[in-house]
């Protein structure tokens, strides 16, 4: 009797625990199927994958015309660059006489990687920055010879590659992430293109006597927003070296630009022509006969005075 009923609990234990196994393989299938017929919200995460791909693209790319592409950061970097030609010197429309702020420049920095270099070393200044021969310099010259090597002033990219036949020459014009522009005039040859990015120190270009030059020299010229700034303002050219490490951009930065648009004239004398006089100063027929309300076919008369800007 005994013997019947511990049989009897043994196959009622047995059959309660297959029936459970049986229970939590069933629970175990459905939950399975649960998370199979809903899966987990990912929209989150996706999110952050997409913020993290587009973050990715740090340089995209700014179509200036068919043949050249650029990376964004040289139009972006700052709010004048947003302008892009390499058909004019000064496309911006910023009139130096009235700039009012102050702007800090960095023009050397090892850390954040800004680096410098004087575009001809261990030369001198032949014509400084300011008034000249009835005109304004807006550069400075420095003394080279033929074929000398011409470097970049900082880290750039190459924005102007051109030629003006009585005025700088050939020459080549370098946007720089700091905010300022650099100019390099009267070359024998350029060694860039428009687009080339380039490191401070790098070549660029070969000196010459290119367009409106008596001699060999390099004319060099900092700008900001167009605007003309001495370059002895920033590099000390006996010692070749920096003035100092950061440049400040204020009103005084400009002063000269009062001075520079002073009303000049020059008064006919025998054997002048509207070409000859255009070349002295630096102005083109087409000015000249503007400011002074005549044609090219006026007749100059021997000692009546001709605006020349």
């Amino acid at each position: 009797m005994r013997i019947a009923l511990l049989s009897t609990f043994v196959l009622i234990t047995v059959g309660l625990s297959a029936q459970n196994i049986a229970d939590n393989r069933q629970i175990t299938l459905n939950q399975e199927v649960e998370n199979i017929e809903h899966p987990p919200d990912t929209s989150i995460v996706d999110h952050i994958i997409e913020e993290w791909i587009e973050n990715m693209v740090v340089e995209p790319r700014f179509q200036v015309n068919d043949q050249l592409t650029i990376d964004c950061v040289w139009v972006n970097q700052h709010e004048y660059f947003s302008h892009w030609t390499s058909a004019k010197i000064n496309p911006y429309e910023m009139d130096g006489a009235k700039y009012k702020d102050t702007l800090m420049v960095h023009i050397n920095d090892s850390l954040a990687q800004i680096n410098w270099a004087i575009p001809v070393p261990s030369t001198r200044i032949t014509s400084p920055f300011g008034f000249r021969r009835y005109r304004w310099h807006y550069g400075i010259d420095v003394k080279v010879y033929f074929g000398d090597p011409i470097v970049a002033a900082f880290d750039g990219i190459i924005r102007i590659v051109d030629y003006e036949r009585y005025g700088y020459g050939r020459y080549v014009v370098i946007r720089h992430l700091n905010g300022f522009e650099t100019l390099y005039g009267h070359l024998s040859k350029a060694e860039v293109k428009v687009g080339d990015k380039v490191r401070a120190g790098e070549l660029i270009g070969l000196g010459g006597s290119t367009g409106r030059s008596t001699g060999t020299h390099l004319h060099f010229e900092v700008r900001y927003q167009g605007n003309a700034i001495d370059p002895a303002s920033i590099y000390d050219f006996t010692a070749d070296c920096l003035i100092d490490d950061t440049y400040q951009v204020t009103p005084a930065s400009f002063q000269y630009i009062a001075d520079a648009r002073k009303i000049r004239y020059h008064r006919i004398r025998r054997g002048d022509t509207l070409s000859h006089i255009g070349q002295r100063y630096g102005v083109s027929i087409s000015r000249l006969c503007r400011l002074n309300g005549i044609s090219r076919q006026t007749t100059l008369r021997i000692g009546r005075s001709l605006r020349i800007n």
